[in-house]
């Protein structure tokens, strides 16, 4: 979590040696580490806040397997945010093992002046656009491989690129039971009378609390992406499903770039994808919310 004082516990870097040194040259003045100190929020890299003689960075280490590129695609996702208002935080260095970034410092305020810049900020985004639904290059939710190869149409970006992976890669783990494909493919049927007709916008793509904060400056910070130019439903509808946001961000949004008519009753439509990601990640309960959703709309 960028920019969070709840430190759990001090520990040692595996790549301090080289972290100090990317930090060296990029910086062009030697780096010294004063401390490095714990930082919670992910399952998938260890992240750490350190202090040195050149100032305060965030940092992300991971030293698996089977992860290609992980960092650089974060980064280039970081890239593609940084054209909107949200404040992004800025890669310093990346490579295969290491990410680092500015450190943000968060704020504890809570008002309506933060949720109507931070509503404001994500409609503005939505409508930076491109003329596919997809990106260049294909990146990650969490630690599995997410596909944006590019479609014309967004019914079939979401069942070819996000659905039908998902499906796949749970039935083959034994997760899920071999009678969900079936709903599902009863459910693609009907997708495309469902989901309105809008132009792509560039979407953060994985928008909950946890990937958010509130700088000392209460200015609104989005981090943590999976990036593509989808439908802006997904991310509103990911806004929601871990607990929802303020309302004012909503009603902020809404003013800017209102909704198309119906919103409520599909919304659950886009919580398949996630969902199915928490069923590959995690398995346990998710599988039910699945299965509720499905029967919903088949």
């Amino acid at each position: 979590l960028v920019g969070s004082e709840m430190c759990i516990r001090d520990r040692n870097m595996e790549n301090q040696k080289e972290i100090l040194e990317s930090l060296s040259i990029q910086l062009n003045s030697p780096c010294k580490l004063i401390s490095a100190t714990s930082v919670p929020g992910g399952d998938i890299n260890q992240s750490f806040k350190i202090q040195t003689n050149l100032g305060r960075f965030f940092v992300k280490e991971n030293n698996a397997e089977g992860l290609p590129e992980m960092f650089q695609k974060e980064a280039a996702g970081l890239e593609e945010l940084s054209k909107t208002n949200f404040k992004i935080p800025k890669v310093i260095v990346v490579n295969d093992h290491f990410l680092i970034l500015e450190w943000l410092e968060i704020s504890s305020k809570d008002d309506k002046e933060y949720w109507r810049k931070f509503g404001v900020n994500l409609a503005k985004m939505h409508q930076l656009t491109a003329n596919y639904f997809g990106l260049e290059t294909d990146n990650y939710i969490g630690s599995l491989p997410q596909l944006n190869s590019k479609k014309t149409s967004w019914t079939d970006f979401f069942i070819e690129n996000r659905l039908e992976i998902q499906v796949k890669m749970a039935l083959d783990s034994g997760k899920v039971s071999g009678n969900l494909p079936s709903l599902f493919e009863r459910l693609y049927c009907n997708l495309e009378n469902l989901f309105p007709k809008e132009k792509s916008s560039l979407l953060h793509g994985d928008l909950w609390s946890g990937n958010i904060m509130r700088t000392k400056e209460n200015t609104p910070a989005i981090f943590d992406p999976a990036v593509c130019y989808g439908h802006r439903e997904m991310d509103l509808s990911m806004t929601r499903l871990f607990g929802g946001f303020n309302p004012e961000m909503y009603n902020a949004y809404e003013d800017i770039f209102p909704l198309e008519s119906g919103y409520s009753e599909r919304a659950e439509l886009y919580d398949l994808y996630p969902l199915m990601v928490h069923v590959n990640l995690f398995g346990g309960g998710y599988v039910r919310q699945v299965e509720q959703i499905l029967a919903r709309f088949t």
